[in-house]
């Protein structure tokens, strides 16, 4: 398989041509591919970053952060639904509209992770029932 870099195909764009894998063999590998380069060259420091976390506020910044990138990548699959829309591929416009739906739930999950990351105010006994 030939996977360009992005360098790569970012020239084939400038150039207006387009870069695509042409098999469903081809396109599982290339994903395949992407996620083992992502778990090994991002795990490590992760796992760091987690281990480093000592009280849940510490959560917080972490948590903010990605949802932040978790909405841009919804907002840039509503954006990629409207484009394969205007093309009418409707198989194409249900996977994206799904990807989309999951990414907001995603940043809406988020939102309430950070949310569990403020304190509760201690209830004095006195005040339980």
């Amino acid at each position: 398989m030939n996977v360009p870099s992005k360098l790569t195909a970012l020239a084939a764009r400038l150039m207006g041509k387009i870069w695509a894998h042409e098999s469903t063999e081809e396109l599982a590998a290339a994903l395949d591919q992407q996620v083992e380069q992502l778990r090994d060259a991002n795990m490590p420091e992760h796992l760091a970053g987690a281990a480093s976390l000592t009280s849940v506020p510490a959560y917080q910044p972490g948590l903010i952060d990605l949802r932040g990138d978790i909405y841009d990548a919804a907002v840039y699959l509503d954006a990629l639904t409207t484009s394969a829309t205007a093309l009418g591929d409707a198989d194409l416009v249900e996977a994206l509209r799904e990807a989309g739906e999951t990414a907001h739930e995603l940043v809406a999950r988020l939102a309430a992770a950070a949310h569990a990351t403020i304190p509760t105010p201690a209830v004095p006994v006195s005040q339980v029932a």
